[in-house]
């Protein structure tokens, strides 16, 4: 009995040592660095991987828009994740996180435990067995995959600043809708603010923009200056513990004066993987010092001054706008300019400045996010350059309506037209 209990052992040992890191395994599961044609899952569904997802690091699942095919032919879209162990979701708490709730598929090497989402429902997993002798050179599946993508410079250009002037009126037709239910002021207001908080914390910004109005914030600006409306945004938002002392001065003093209170908590600010510069606490600074800058001028409003700043640029041979919304350190030039291109043009356009469009085809871009390299990458070719603002929101637009969800039968920029089959899209194991 005594060896065999060491003989298992020392099996279990062996079968650890077997384990591949979840980088490892990742690597397998995105180059196909495994032997099967069909997966099939724990609920016995076949699935074939028609594209693996978008590795991008970072918060949230290992591989998003992942393409999956079932045996009768139905696509799966959503993300995936991938574990050595099962048990490892359960113990990362993903099922609490609401980044994972698009998950379709968890890849692991052992299934040791059942994956559950935040509803209690099973997780779809997959064992996955790599092959790591395909990753030695000249063996296994090739890295580069080439999408089906036109690759003719005047159209792809041609298509991409198409798209680029729809998500540009598409932005427009959203001011216009509040303007005409709120004073222009609090507009712009709200959509700088919203623009400070990216894509995580967009949302809990224009709710502060709401508890702090415009009119609220001059008030504050006319009584306190900048450290007084800095303090009166960080106690609204939940976020008094960031504040200097002259800050929560100016809250309490505020708070005697105007009875103004918390509207969020600190808990409604999602600071994963933030860069300290982009806290919230150093937006709200950098939103005061902004709205100081306007407040200077008494005789115009925020929205007045936008307006005359954007028909002013639009005769101009180099247009600046990025000064009106910068304040450093805390609002440097890179996020002024995202600014610009996302609230400041869209909203003159909707407020009638007929320049505001032209100005948005030849205004610099602003500094490339992950998107934009990814679909420049994608659709790039030596001939193709994406340059300015237009081209830029085009690849976003493109991203957001075909390719996040790899939707490429419904791609205008698709080789062949939108009309024609995409090997892409079909159900296949290629890569």
């Amino acid at each position: 009995m005594g060896p065999r209990r060491g003989g298992r052992r020392h099996g279990q040992r062996q079968a650890e040592r077997r384990l591949i890191s979840e980088e490892a395994l990742a690597d397998a599961w995105e180059q196909r660095w495994y032997s099967a044609h069909e997966l099939v899952d724990c609920c016995g569904r076949q699935l074939r991987v028609v594209f693996p997802g978008r590795r991008w690091g970072g918060p949230g699942p290992d591989f998003l828009g992942a393409v999956l095919a079932q045996a009768d032919g139905t696509l799966v879209r959503g993300d995936v994740e991938v574990h050595p162990r099962a048990s490892s979701w359960a113990a990362h708490r993903h099922a609490q996180d609401r980044e994972y709730g698009r998950v379709v598929l968890h890849v692991v090497q052992v299934a040791d435990a059942v994956a559950l989402d935040g509803h209690r429902r099973h997780v779809p997993t997959v064992e996955l067995q790599p092959d790591l002798d395909a990753a030695e050179p000249g063996r296994g599946p090739p890295r580069g995959w080439a999408a089906p993508c036109i690759r003719h410079a005047p159209a792809l250009l041609q298509i991409v600043e198409a798209a680029g002037r729809e998500r540009f009126r598409a932005r427009a037709a959203r001011f216009e809708g509040d303007l005409s239910a709120a004073p222009a002021d609090q507009v712009l207001w709200r959509g700088v603010c919203e623009a400070l908080g990216f894509q995580r914390n967009t949302r809990t910004f224009g709710q502060l923009a709401e508890a702090v109005p415009w009119s609220q914030a001059a008030l504050a600006l006319a009584d306190r200056g900048p450290v007084g409306l800095a303090g009166l945004l960080l106690g609204a938002a939940g976020l008094l513990a960031e504040a200097t002392l002259p800050e929560a001065h100016a809250w309490r003093g505020l708070q005697r004066t105007y009875g103004v209170r918390a509207a969020l908590s600190a808990a409604a600010w999602d600071r994963r993987q933030l860069r300290a510069g982009n806290a919230p606490e150093q937006r709200c600074r950098g939103l005061a010092e902004v709205a100081a800058g306007w407040a200077g001028r008494r005789w115009q409003g925020p929205a007045e001054q936008v307006l005359e700043a954007v028909q002013q640029a639009a005769a101009a041979s180099r247009p600046r706008l990025w000064p009106l919304v910068r304040a450093s350190p805390w609002i440097g030039r890179g996020r002024a300019q995202v600014i610009v291109i996302n609230v400041l043009l869209p909203f003159a356009a909707a407020a009638g400045v007929s320049e505001a469009a032209a100005l948005f085809g030849r205004l610099p871009g602003e500094p490339p996010n992950r998107v934009v390299r990814y679909m420049a990458g994608l659709l790039g070719a030596p001939a193709v350059r994406f340059r300015g603002a237009c081209h830029q929101q085009g690849l976003l637009q493109l991203f957001k309506l075909t390719c996040a969800a790899r939707m490429c039968e419904s791609c205008p920029a698709r080789q062949g037209g939108a009309s024609a089959t995409s090997q892409a899209c079909q159900p296949s194991n290629e890569y």
